[in-house]
């Protein structure tokens, strides 16, 4: 085998490899769909979006992120305090 086949090869399995290794150590965030509804802390909102990170208490790789598109309606939510003392403020949001 030559080298060039050798780098098409190795090349064609980076990709697979990587995605089957991020999300081995990381949940894919979900897509609310119509009558969904999830309460979680805030990540980032603006008016056609809305990232939601439901599991605030958990570490960076057990986090469950949710993604509401437009429309979705929001509310305040009670807060949540986390064993290590932290409390977030949430809110609950619905995918109309």
């Amino acid at each position: 085998m030559n080298y060039m086949a050798t780098m098409v090869i190795l090349a064609s399995l980076v990709g697979p490899l990587v995605r089957g290794a991020y999300f081995q150590a990381y949940k894919p965030p979900i897509e609310a769909k119509g009558g969904d509804v999830a309460t979680g802390t805030v990540i980032r909102q603006d008016t056609q979006t809305l990232i939601l990170n439901t599991t605030p208490c958990n570490d960076d790789r057990e986090k469950q992120i949710v993604i509401f598109r437009a429309p979705f309606a929001t509310k305040t939510a009670e807060p949540i305090s986390c064993p290590g003392g932290k409390t977030f403020q949430q809110v609950t949001a619905n995918k109309g």
